[in-house]
């Protein structure tokens, strides 16, 4: 298939935590600016971002630029836009069980939805065909680790009764006690 299409797959986890990035499998026909997405089940674009640097084949990874909080036992999306086809993919992969990596669980086909997810020309992913795994994943984290960035000084304004002095500036004055 050589169309552009925005495929996905449902999924869920088990606990609360973020998703950092998308993940997708890539062969060598799959060329073109891909652009990773997740969704909420009703549609609702939760975050985005472009790959980059990526290989001619294999597994891609994109991160989004800010780590999105997930709820436990909550549907969403993860998808991405590949412009020229040539996708992965898996017939029936979700027709009668999902894939399990406990605490993450991509959906099988049931009451609740289908899996293997798809929109032709792009937009969020909402048609399926024959229960298709296109090789879509998350990037999961249970926790963010902490921020350990030592702060940086860019600037000090000055408190009640205070001149600010210019930098290079001398300073002059009798700093006696009185």
């Amino acid at each position: 298939d050589t169309e552009a299409y925005e495929l996905g797959v449902r999924f869920q986890a088990d606990v609360p935590g973020y998703i950092t990035g998308i993940r997708f499998y890539k062969g060598a026909g799959n060329t073109g600016t891909h652009i990773g997405r997740l969704w909420s089940a009703t549609g609702t674009q939760l975050a985005q971002a472009t790959f980059t640097s990526e290989t001619a084949t294999g597994w891609q990874q994109v991160n989004f630029a800010t780590p999105v909080a997930i709820t436990a036992n909550t549907p969403y999306i993860a998808s991405y836009y590949d412009p020229a086809g040539h996708f992965a993919v898996t017939r029936s992969a979700f027709a009668t069980a999902g894939v399990d990596n406990a605490p993450l669980h991509a959906l099988r086909d049931g009451p609740t939805g289908a899996n293997g997810v798809y929109s032709l020309g792009g937009g969020f992913p909402s048609s399926t065909y024959g229960s298709s795994n296109y090789w879509v994943d998350v990037v999961f984290e249970r926790d963010l680790a902490p921020d350990t960035t030592p702060p940086t000084v860019t600037g000090v304004a000055p408190g009640p009764g205070v001149t600010a002095v210019p930098t290079g500036s001398a300073v002059t004055g009798d700093f006696s006690e009185a």
